[in-house]
């Protein structure tokens, strides 16, 4: 195993202003160098966790897992996108939100409930199949491309969605090492994913102290910023983003 890339999210998939993947590219024996420094920041500070919300608390606590060699890819999509393609052009959305109360079974006060269930659970299953499997796919562009499969492991925090179906998007991807961590506080790579992707969330909000995070610390981990074929931070659906938001993203440059 060459490589290991962890991720975790921050925001919401389907509401709020971004949905903000981080990757980390990372290899085996780097790891063991960020593994060592967080058990060791853990137990100089008291920390049970390394998240965002700590490490802003009192960044110079913990900027030495900056010190550690890893490369850092930026996945971004915007959820009025998704509302906006599951209300005119996702037809399957307009298809059951349309369905007469009469097309159901039950009392009716059970209907519109029924009804809600249904569209946002079909929602959740477009969203993944289209927005977060470009998320998957252009980090595995970016960051493994050419590699050979068995050369490398994706450890994901546990997703917004059921761990298998992800699974399943990742390696219709080519991605074939896959594993879903559901305590994320044992596993540094995804302690330091999270803490990237808030770092990137708030800094995109204008949060002070996430500007000098970026700035000082994770910039200049961000894997080639002059990509013409896999730009980062990357745009889910570029054509979808507006120039007022394309605007915004500039600040990253």
């Amino acid at each position: 195993m060459n490589y290991l890339i962890f991720s975790d999210e921050s925001g919401y998939w389907k509401e709020g202003d971004y949905y903000i993947r981080a990757w980390i590219k990372i290899t085996p024996e780097q790891y063991e160098n960020l593994r060592k420094e967080i058990i060791f920041l853990k137990h100089e500070t008291g920390v049970k966790e390394l998240k965002w919300g700590r490490y802003i608390k009192k960044p110079n606590n913990f900027k030495s897992i900056f010190s550690i060699d890893f490369k850092v890819f930026i996945t971004i999509s915007i959820p009025r996108h998704f509302q906006d393609r599951s209300e005119n052009k996702y037809n399957i959305i307009k298809t059951l939100m349309s369905l007469r109360n009469d097309q159901f079974t039950g009392e009716d006060k059970f209907i519109e409930i029924i009804r809600n269930k249904i569209v946002g659970s079909a929602k959740h299953t477009l969203f993944l199949n289209y927005f977060e499997k470009q998320h998957i796919e252009n980090s595995k562009k970016a960051l493994v491309n050419n590699i050979d499969p068995s050369e490398y492991k994706y450890i994901i925090d546990t997703p917004q969605s059921i761990d298998k179906d992800w699974v399943d998007l990742a390696k219709e991807c080519e991605i074939i090492n896959i594993d879903i961590e559901k305590k994320s506080e044992i596993v540094p790579g995804i302690e330091l994913a999270d803490v990237v992707a808030g770092c990137v969330h708030e800094y995109l909000r204008g949060n002070s102290e996430a500007d000098k995070t970026y700035k000082n610390y994770v910039k200049n981990k961000m894997l080639d910023m002059n990509s013409k074929e896999y730009p980062n931070p990357n745009l889910i659906f570029y054509q979808d983003f507006s120039p007022e938001e394309k605007k915004c993203l500039d600040i990253f440059r």
